[in-house]
């Protein structure tokens, strides 16, 4: 071996005290304050609004039937009767204003229309939870995003009522887009919680200027089927690797890769729980990939040590190990740089479950070339040196009884 090889060994402690205090941190902020668990994992229901002006309300007193349906900036009206379908498209290009639309929409037989706010742009408009409508003599409200002034503290306050409320701003802050989870009583029902919300909204906000955009209700014993299935997954992916690696290489090796494995994901959650980063199905699918990212950087240095040890029989174990790494490093400082290349943009410019994986993804990338590195090499050693003093103690042992 070279005087140029990284002394992975040599230096084993720092290594190994850098990992157990950054382990230590995680550990003391789960205790403190433990995982921000998403709506996957905790009971609850969970919806997105935007606070939005209303611009018009439009009602049918036909007596056929009239369903509003809205996509890309484009309203849609089909009035169904005996004499069949009877089609109307408004789109912002031909009624750039809610004044224009409402103009050309009540030319529609049957179709009464009533402007709120007639300067509003079409292609503003939104389309929410209710969408397509069916059109009564009771009118629909139809609401235009527009930038507002409302802060995530108010839309908090409105709703301490409620009790347990978590709330999150969605993009930008004039979009007045939010994302809300509340969690449930014994005797909640998605209804009665979305009725809850809503209302409470409307009287802090206005009645008619808020949108739901999306509402998700996860009931207790889904999931905690669901938790279940996740640490499940995680445990057998992590079993069918050491299985895995102890036949293609040994069982030092297996065990060296699962600690330092174990080590990523317990890392990982550390940082879940320092950031206090939402604990979702997607943190699931950061652990697993991460694990399949470290899992092969280790594959990749223990076969170069195993390669070395063939290569010089005659060498020490520690100075091969030094001299796998250091032959690997390049490719895995490659391997690394390229990965986050990619991850960063999508941490930087992405939004919601995309932007927490990307992040989530840079760090388990940082610390899964930290491991496979510096971690896993120095296990290597030491459990091979344990079970070469072993198998020395066991024939010295036997040489001692036949004497």
């Amino acid at each position: 071996m070279t005087k140029k090889d990284i002394p992975v060994i040599k230096n084993r402690w720092y290594f190994i005290i850098l990992a157990a205090v950054l382990l230590l941190v995680g550990l003391v902020s789960f205790i403190i304050s433990g995982f921000n668990r998403g709506i996957d994992f905790e009971s609850g229901l969970g919806m997105r609004v935007q606070l939005a002006p209303s611009g018009i309300s439009v009602g049918y007193t036909g007596a056929d039937s009239a369903k509003l349906s809205i996509a890309s900036s484009t309203l849609s009206l089909e009035i169904r009767g005996e004499n069949g379908v009877e089609t109307h498209a408004f789109d912002s290009v031909a009624y750039p204003t809610v004044a224009d639309l409402a103009s050309a929409m009540g030319k529609v037989s049957g179709i009464t229309v009533n402007v709120y706010d007639g300067t509003l742009k079409t292609a503003n408009v939104l389309s929410g939870y209710g969408f397509p409508a069916t059109l009564s003599e009771t009118p629909v409200v139809i609401n235009f995003a527009n930038s507002g002034t409302v802060t995530i503290d108010q839309v908090r306050s409105s709703l301490a009522s409620l009790g347990n409320v978590k709330i999150q701003t969605v993009g930008a802050a004039a979009d007045q887009v939010f994302q809300i989870r509340v969690g449930l009583n014994e005797k909640d029902t998605q209804s009665s919680v979305e009725s809850a919300i809503t209302s409470a909204l409307d009287t802090a906000f206005g009645a008619d200027n808020v949108v739901v955009l999306q509402s998700d209700f996860v009931g207790p014993k889904y999931s905690s089927s669901l938790l279940r299935g996740s640490v499940v997954s995680i445990l057998v992916a992590l079993a069918l690797i050491l299985v895995y690696i102890w036949i293609r290489f040994r069982f030092a090796y297996a065990i060296s890769s699962i600690i330092a494995l174990c080590h990523d994901v317990f890392l990982l959650l550390g940082f879940i729980s320092v950031c206090r980063f939402e604990v979702s199905s997607t943190t699931v699918a950061a652990l697993l990939t991460i694990i399949g990212y470290s899992l092969n950087n280790t594959i990749v240095i223990f076969d170069r040590v195993r390669e070395n040890v063939k290569l010089d029989k005659a060498g020490s174990f520690p100075a091969i190990i030094d001299h796998a790494v250091t032959q690997s490093m390049s490719r895995t400082l490659m391997s690394s740089l390229t990965t986050m290349l990619a991850i960063i943009p999508l941490a930087i410019l992405a939004s919601g479950d995309i932007k927490l994986f990307a992040i989530e993804m840079l760090f388990g990338v940082f610390v899964g070339t930290f491991s496979s590195n510096f971690l896993a090499p120095v296990f290597l050693n030491w459990i091979t040196a344990g079970q070469a003093k072993r198998k020395a103690a066991k024939a010295e042992a036997k040489a001692v009884a036949k004497k």
